[in-house]
């Protein structure tokens, strides 16, 4: 990602960012809200086009409109965004919408997608009782799960999350974590968007700190943390549960 930018009404949400992800890698794009992650997050996934910079795709130009994705028969970019329930399908159950990228990409048979759900929701800890039901019945941390299971569902090369875990406690927090975790193991590249920078350091190697839509640091998780700038300061002294050394 080079330089990305993004002007609204004349006023840039977003300017000169930019960051090389490789695969297995895990960026956390931290800030205040208004700082810029959201924007950031809807310029990588082609919900807006950049007012200025680019993203390239090993070293060609690249966006989600293309037909590359496509023709490689696995998607490059999937989301969990931070409003799960508002992203779901609302007249459809837990197991279509977990089905859904199979049917739309021609994955697979009825029963072997059926199979593949049944496997996700086992490992996002889903309980198969309300895969039955549709969204309007769901809590927020199960509609989380579901999300998440979806985007897995196509093995992406990049989960982009917002704030994936908001809703979960702290010990299904950590098994998704861990999920994830060997996502990674297997070449997917992650880019969250958190507030909570000590739950970030469990999964995250390099760190991105926004302030009012510009970069103020960004690098390796752990020097960043250690003796980086006032920002992250700021940003791992808001969490509640660990004071910074």
């Amino acid at each position: 990602m080079e330089g990305l930018g993004l002007q609204r009404a004349g006023r840039w949400d977003l300017r000169g960012v930019g960051f090389a992800l490789a695969p297995g890698e895990a960026w956390a794009v931290a800030g205040a809200s208004g700082a810029g992650k959201t924007t950031l997050l809807e310029l990588v996934l082609g919900l807006v086009t950049p007012t200025e910079g680019r993203i390239l795709l090993e070293g060609e130009p690249w966006s989600p409109l293309s037909e590359r994705d496509r023709r490689s028969r696995r998607p490059l970019v999937q989301a969990v965004l931070q409003d799960a329930r508002a992203s779901l399908p609302p007249h459809r159950t837990g197991w279509e919408i977990l089905e859904e990228p199979l049917v739309v990409w021609g994955r697979g048979t009825l029963a072997s997608r059926r199979e593949a759900a049944v496997q996700m929701a086992a490992r996002v800890h889903l309980p198969e009782a309300a895969l039955a039901e549709r969204p309007e019945a769901w809590s927020g941390g199960l509609a989380q799960r579901l999300c998440l299971g979806r985007a897995l569902m196509l093995a992406p090369r990049l989960l982009v999350l917002d704030e994936p875990f908001s809703a979960l406690d702290g010990p299904l927090a950590g098994a998704l974590r861990d999920l994830l975790a060997g996502e990674q193991a297997r070449g997917t590249a992650l880019l969250l968007a958190t507030h909570d920078l000590p739950a970030a350091a469990d999964l995250c190697s390099h760190l991105l700190v926004l302030e009012e839509g510009q970069s103020v640091a960004q690098g390796s998780f752990q020097a960043l943390v250690a003796d980086g700038p006032p920002a992250v300061r700021r940003l791992w002294e808001a969490s509640p549960r660990l004071p910074l050394a």
